[in-house]
């Protein structure tokens, strides 16, 4: 598609980002995802008209509260504007407009799923669970890949990430945790097989270089926690938008 396309879609990028920023808090705390919206977490104030708009309100304030002055944190930037750039990179990427805006909705899923890891050091089931059902649902509307490739994915997924727990357990409780596996399940149900492998390659390739990175320069211990779902998220946009292309060139197809 072209570029009026990718814009409009880069369009309601940025609203979704922004309501899933709103809701931010919700998605991993248990408190119901219904009632008043605040912005600030510290008093939760009630929300301002310019915080209701996608990154007015952060730049207004200069990312403070305006209410109680506490620092607002960087997701309310970086999760309006990360969702308009996939969803705008989606549309570049796939011919039609409907598999455009649903790339781009479970791209940014994972971006959230980052953002939770990062801030909370959790994968969320409010997140992982809905998601994994919505990406069954729509299994269907992916133009180059089957549901049976997609739900082929999932098992795959289920599979790898077993055998990727069972191999890090003596690495102690830090090294994979179930919030990983679940998130591997969900690439593997988003993007089918064989996307799921070039999604974990890639996940577990840039985790380990990363982690790697982190221990040789003592920037971090054995003993810190280093999340996984960065780099998980990582690979499995990676494998969304580009995940066929790379598996047809490995092969030589």
């Amino acid at each position: 598609m072209g570029v009026v396309a990718a814009a409009i879609a880069a369009l309601i990028g940025l609203g979704l980002g922004q309501a899933l920023d709103l809701l931010f808090d919700r998605l991993y705390t248990g408190e119901p995802l219904g009632g008043p919206l605040y912005r600030c977490s510290a008093c939760r104030a009630a929300l301002r008209p310019a915080f209701a708009v996608p990154l007015l309100g952060f730049l207004w304030s200069l990312s403070r509260c305006p209410d109680c002055r506490s620092r607002l944190p960087w997701r309310a930037l970086i999760l309006p504007a990360g969702s308009a750039a996939l969803f705008a990179a989606s549309a570049l990427v796939f011919d039609e407009f409907g598999p455009a805006l649903l790339g781009g909705a479970l791209a940014t899923i994972f971006l959230v799923l980052t953002l939770t890891d990062i801030e909370s050091r959790l994968i969320p089931n409010r997140v992982v669970y809905p998601s994994i059902l919505l990406a069954a649902a729509f299994s269907w509307a992916w133009p180059d890949t089957s549901a049976v490739e997609i739900f082929a994915g999932a098992l795959t997924a289920a599979a790898i990430a077993i055998g990727l727990l069972l191999f890090s357990l003596p690495f102690g409780a830090n090294a994979f945790g179930m919030g990983d596996v679940k998130m591997i399940v969900l690439i593997g149900m988003v993007v089918g097989l064989p996307s799921i492998i070039v999604g974990v390659f890639v996940g577990t390739l840039a985790a380990g270089a990363a982690a790697a990175f982190l221990l040789l320069t003592r920037l971090r211990s054995r003993q810190d926690y280093i999340p996984h779902g960065p780099f998980l998220a990582l690979g499995a946009v990676i494998a969304l938008l580009w995940g066929g292309d790379i598996w047809d060139w490995y092969t030589g197809r």
